[in-house]
């Protein structure tokens, strides 16, 4: 047990011991995986039409074919038991990939990770923003502030039964800073607020990160707070966006809090170039394809959510589309996506031998367009990557150096005049390239699909129209 600060808000760190009654969602967690931060129970499926209109794994909530991830998942938890053991500072985490590597949908299973542990006796609170409001001391302050004070609504509701208990200090505390961080009328959370943003010395002018920090620091270092930075590899370069980074890292006023960036393949390098230099090799995770098995699992869990099928019949489908998808989250739910489109379109529910093959061919379509949008989305010369491609293929792990990758580069990018730089950040950030393992700066082809996708681009005949 311990106090926070000056307040009489007790830490109770029983973990896994929750009061019966209060939130019948976190006891079921904690009564089937005890622990402190246990993964959140699998989301509940959405309908079959509204799931199939889907286009991104994590674009209306949770996943709810989420599996695996436990390595990176760990990582989390360890940043957040750490902070829970009262070390503040130097606990920032990056999580990168490819777009389709499922960093969104980490992000929320984390996410609701927090929401899940929070309870009046020990407040966690979990602030989720974009990654141009690191460039705002004042926007940030808001966003905390306000999913603090909703926190606190959620968390008196469930202990309503206590009259003198200390969130209701702490719900006038937010209310009060929530009106003094607005210089026109507002709502928020049903709240007006108005009057005018002030810094400590009365001005109206914006605020520093470090007035920033300390004016939220009497509520917020009541809680335990996890900021989550989705799309990362956005953060702006700037005087302001470092200064707010170095409080979020390093030094967040006695506030209990650690950061999460989840972004793109060079996010880290990106938050580098913004101040962070000192991260921990611990707490940088590339996003990489899950194994088969975990690929398998959330593909089963689809076909029985939605489908009907004998034993034998669920197992050679649930093979065949893991293998398709060769573990790339993106690519697992387009195969799933693929088996309702080609069931719907011959009207049945039912797992037919006979359409298996019209499943796959469907799925491998979605899983081609998908290649597409990422060439699209590099270098306009999509024969950079086919010659990078079948460079790679020459090399045992698959892998080229900085070195190779810019000899081979020069040429194409002569005429364009492009930078290496440049052409780099682009490929990065178009998923057709990512960092690969090493002490060594080495970069590899995410998925090893897309490396056979660019090859087979230079051997297909070539349309005489």
């Amino acid at each position: 047990m311990r106090i926070a600060g000056n307040s009489h808000l007790f830490r109770i760190r029983q973990v896994g011991v929750v009061k019966s009654g209060t939130d019948p969602y976190k006891n079921e967690i904690f009564g089937m995986n005890p622990g402190p931060f246990p993964k959140p129970p699998t989301a509940k499926p959405l309908p079959e039409q509204e799931w199939l209109r889907r286009t991104d794994r994590a674009e209306v909530g949770r996943e709810p074919f989420f599996c695996g991830r436990d390595a990176e998942y760990e990582v989390f938890r360890n940043a957040v038991l750490s902070l829970s053991d009262g070390n503040i500072g130097g606990g920032t985490m990056v999580f990168q990939g490819a777009p389709g590597a499922g960093k969104s949908a980490l992000m929320l299973e984390c996410m609701e990770a927090v929401r899940l542990h929070s309870n009046p006796q020990d407040p966690w609170v979990a602030v989720c923003v974009s990654p141009t409001i690191l460039d705002s001391p004042e926007d940030l302050m808001i966003a905390m502030v306000n999913a603090t004070h909703q926190e606190s609504q959620r968390l008196l509701a469930i202990d309503s039964q206590n009259s003198t208990s200390p969130l209701n200090r702490l719900l006038e505390l937010g209310k009060a800073l929530l009106a003094e961080l607005s210089d026109r009328g507002f709502s928020l959370s049903g709240i007006s607020v108005g009057g005018k943003l002030q810094d400590k010395g009365g001005s109206s002018s914006n605020l520093t990160a470090d007035s920033a920090f300390r004016t939220m620091a009497p509520l917020l270092r009541e809680f335990r707070v996890v900021v989550f930075v989705d799309e990362a590899q956005n953060t702006p370069e700037g005087t302001t966006t470092k200064a707010v980074l170095d409080y979020l890292h390093r030094d967040p006023k006695g506030i209990p809090l650690v950061a999460a960036f989840f972004g793109l393949s060079d996010t880290k390098d990106v938050l580098r170039r913004c101040g962070l230099s000192r991260l921990s090799s611990q707490r940088i995770v590339n996003l990489d394809p899950l194994p088969l098995t975990d690929a398998k699992a959330s593909i089963r869990h689809m076909i029985d959510v939605y489908y009907t099928g004998t034993g034998e019949q669920n197992e050679s489908w649930t093979n065949a589309l893991a293998e398709l998808s060769q573990g790339w989250p993106q690519h697992i739910n387009r195969a799933g996506v693929a088996v309702g489109l080609t069931l719907a379109e011959n009207d049945t529910r039912k797992l037919d031998d006979h359409l298996l093959e019209q499943a796959l061919e469907k799925a491998n379509e979605l899983k081609n367009e998908y290649y597409e949008q990422r060439v699209e989305a590099g270098y306009p010369q999509a024969d950079l990557y086919i010659e990078l491609a079948l460079a790679a293929e020459q090399n045992a792990d698959g892998v080229l150096s900085v070195d190779e990758l810019r000899n081979l580069s020069a040429p194409e990018l002569e005429k364009t005049r492009t930078s290496f730089d440049d052409f780099l950040r682009q490929s990065l950030h178009a998923g057709l390239l990512a960092p690969a393992k090493g002490l060594l700066t080495r970069y590899k082809f995410p998925i090893p699909s897309l490396g056979d996708y660019l090859r087979s681009a230079a051997t297909a005949p070539v349309n005489p129209d």
